[in-house]
């Protein structure tokens, strides 16, 4: 205890060494073995502090008011190999001589300051230091001295400053030099000799400055590897700009004003990558000659409009090549016949009428979409190891048939907006025989209204299946059988109004299921289908004309269902039952996001959900009266009720107050008596000829005021603005039939429903031939 006292009393009166003594307002760790960090931030770091420990090995100083750096601030730190001064917004003088005591140091970050010039001769005592970063610094120019003829440096970083001047040998006679990074500064212009003396020096980055030209003198005497000059405003490269650079591999001119290239790239035996995005090309004849490396090739964004039989043959290794967002109206037969080794072909968005594969005998990946194709692409025996082809937004019209029958390990087909398909709408039931490796086929906006039953028999391992936004009416029982692969499934947007209970059979593994969009207006005749799914992690339903939900609308129990959404539909009326322990045993998040049309709840519908954690209602227009009291009642009961989201649209005194904050003494009517629902039907038209129009009635009394449905008897619920064909509800409870045909005959039923209870009405109709 004695020993322990006398140790503490010493370090108290500041006798044990400074390597265990922090600075005030610093940060000292020993991360690992020989490194020791301080870091000093903050305001109260108005100088550099005095007392950093001997044995420091990196120096933070950040985020501080300095304003200026002086010789003898950095003293006495015999073992410091990195320093930063960072963030010091205030700091605008670094004084001649800093750190002239620093011999060991390997790295110096002088970045996110105010300088905007380091003196001369700043680094020449830091014969060690292989990095140097000033980036975003305000630095004006980078003057003769400042790195010329350093002994170390490996890696200068000088980007996001305002350097527009580089003198004679800025960066000369640094034997070490191979990284040099000046993006996002001034510069219009790159000094021939800067880089003069660097052997070394393999990697230079200019980006985003305002260089005009590239001239045949600018990389003279330099052993550059990679060059990055995108986002420029260059106009002009000369032919000899790159000639002499036999050693040079990537390139990069994205996004400048360059009109032509011939010549450019020639003999450089080296070459490997070459990007020019975005530019203003008319042709890219005669711009790649003798190119034996050129592996990727981008001409993106340019003004291309033809391809010819000899533009690659200087590029016989590419492997991969860009062509996409050009005016290309034509390419020449044979144009690929040498690119034996292309894996990837992206040339979308340009105006091809049609296309050869010839040649292309490794290609993988060809993507040709948004273009004028008349026709599907040619040769594609040639091109028979494609796996991902990307046909969508083409006047294909050809029709599909077995083209793909070569394809035999195609897994990615897209084959949304065809024309052939347009005017067949339907498929070919062996279209897609042939490629047995299908593993997902997009066949959207084609407006298809029927597809064979067999169209995917010959597909068994597909896992994913568009058939959005077409005009589907009805699927076959058999159409998705034997997919036991199937994981995502997309029907939205069609007009399905029905479908076979079997319709999923069988598909084990789907997890995804889209139907939102379509034409289902009676949850029965599309929930058993989904029951009989094992697992569902996403199911959509969104979008249709649903109006009413009660227990005959879940005939089987979803029992694997979690997440059950109806919003933006035209539900009216939730039913007691609708939503119980039977019907979702495993229910734990209801969504029902209407924003017209759901004004109440029953007091039970979420009793017996007792897995239930969240139910989305924002957006309903509730009217806040004695119809919601017996739900917001059940809620407060509960001890561990779910989360529910719905505000009040009515009555004004309430309105966009949360429901479950409502006092229950407001929630009351204004009704003389309180009484279930009664309907009137007489003055209905019992009878009328085809081609004319009938009026059944449903007059409605009781208090509250009830919501009412039609169901007719094809079983399809109505209620106001379903927008279903040739049938109208009105607001005052009228079914308008126009246009009636012999299908209409039969019983339709009016539902009313309020919180005191529900009542129906059948109304016969028949519907006779014409005279």
């Amino acid at each position: 205890m004695r020993v322990l006292c006398f140790l503490l009393a010493l370090g108290a009166a500041g006798l044990l060494p400074r390597s265990e003594a922090c600075p005030k307002y610093c940060y000292c760790d020993s991360y690992e073995k020989d490194e020791y960090s301080v870091r000093c931030n903050g305001a109260n770091i108005t100088a550099i502090p005095r007392d950093i420990p001997k044995n420091t090995t990196m120096l933070d100083i950040s985020f501080t008011p300095i304003t200026m750096l002086r010789k003898g601030d950095f003293v006495d730190m015999p073992k410091l190999k990195q320093l930063n001064v960072w963030w010091n917004l205030n700091l605008t003088i670094v004084e001649l001589g800093t750190f002239d005591n620093l011999p060991t140091i390997t790295s110096l970050g002088l970045y996110n300051n105010s300088f905007t010039k380091l003196p001369t001769g700043l680094l020449d005592s830091l014969k060690n230091l292989k990095t140097f970063d000033a980036h975003n610094s305000k630095l004006e120019m980078i003057q003769h001295g400042l790195f010329t003829n350093h002994p170390a440096l490996q890696e200068i970083r000088l980007f996001f400053n305002y350097i527009a001047t580089l003198e004679d040998a800025a960066f000369g006679g640094l034997p070490h030099l191979t990284t040099l990074y000046l993006s996002s500064n001034s510069l219009k212009s790159l000094n021939p000799s800067a880089f003069k003396g660097s052997p070394k020096l393999k990697s230079l980055n200019a980006g985003d400055n305002a260089i005009i030209s590239i001239g045949k003198d600018t990389f003279v005497g330099t052993n550059f590897e990679s060059i990055y000059l995108s986002r420029n405003a260059i106009y002009e490269v000369d032919t000899n700009a790159f000639s002499h650079m036999k050693g040079l591999q990537y390139v990069s001119l994205d996004q400048n004003n360059i009109k032509g290239l011939k010549g450019v790239f020639k003999d450089l035996p080296q070459l490997q990558s070459v990007s020019v995005y975005g530019n203003h090309l008319t042709s890219i004849e005669g711009a790649f000659q003798n190119l034996p490396k050129l592996d990727s090739l981008e001409v993106s964004g340019n003004q291309i409009s033809k391809i010819s039989k000899t533009t690659f043959d200087g590029a016989p290794a590419l492997t991969s090549l860009t062509i996409n967002n050009n005016a290309i109206t034509e390419v020449e037969s044979g144009a690929f016949r040498n690119l034996d080794r292309l894996l990837t072909l992206y040339i979308d968005h340009n105006q091809i009428p049609e296309i050869s594969l010839a040649g292309l005998r490794s290609l993988q990946t060809l993507t040709i979409h948004s273009n004028n194709l008349h026709s599907f692409p040619s040769n594609l025996e040639d091109a028979n190891q494609l796996e991902y082809l990307w046909l969508n937004n083409n006047p294909i019209e050809e029709p599909l048939n077995e083209q793909f029958s070569v394809l035999h390990r195609l897994s990615n087909l897209l084959m949304s907006n065809i024309t052939s398909l347009k005017l067949a709408g339907t498929l070919n039931p062996k279209a897609l025989c042939g490629s047995d490796a299908l593993g997902a086929v997009w066949l959207n906006y084609n407006g298809l209204t029927s597809i064979p039953p067999t169209t995917f028999e010959c597909t068994p391992y597909i896992s994913t299946i568009w058939l959005s936004n077409n005009s589907l009416t009805e699927l076959s029982p058999r159409l998705f059988r034997g997919l036991t692969e199937l994981s995502s499934l997309h029907l939205s947007n069609n007009q399905l109004s029905r479908l076979d209970p079997d319709t999923f059979l069988g598909l084990g593994k789907l997890r995804s299921l889209y139907l939102s969009g379509n034409n289902f207006t009676n949850m029965a005749h599309v929930a058993p289908a989904i029951a009989n799914l094992p697992i569902l992690l996403y199911q959509a339903l969104d979008y249709n004309p649903i109006v009413y939900l009660g227990r005959e609308s879940f005939p089987m129990p979803m029992k694997h269902v979690n997440s059950f959404s109806v919003s933006k539909s035209h539900l009216r009326v939730i039913d007691e039952g609708a939503f119980s322990d039977v019907t979702f045993p495993n229910l734990t998040r209801l969504e029902l996001e209407q924003d017209d049309s759901l004004h109440f709840l029953p007091g039970n519908m979420l009793e017996g959900l007792d897995n239930l954690t969240t139910m989305i209602a924002y957006g309903d227009p509730f009217h806040c009266d004695c119809q919601l009291k017996a739900f917001v009642t059940w809620l407060r009961e509960r001890v561990n009720p779910p989360y529910v989201s719905a505000t009040c649209a009515s009555p004004p005194s309430l309105q966009g107050k949360d429901l479950t904050d409502i006092p229950l003494a407001s929630l009351t009517c204004d009704c003389q008596q309180v009484a279930p629902p009664s309907i009137d039907t007489s003055g209905s038209d019992n009878f009328t000829h085809e081609g004319q129009t009938a009026m059944l009635n449903c007059k409605i009394s009781g208090c509250p005021v009830a919501e009412f449905v039609w169901t007719t008897p094809t079983g399809a619920m109505l209620a106001v603005e379903s927008g279903f064909p040739r049938m109208e509800v009105l607001s005052s409870g009228t079914l308008v039939v126009t246009d009636a045909r012999e299908e209409d005959t039969g019983v339709y039923t009016c539902t009313a429903v309020n919180y005191r209870g529900k009542t129906s009405k059948e109304v016969a109709l028949h519907v006779g031939n014409k005279h």
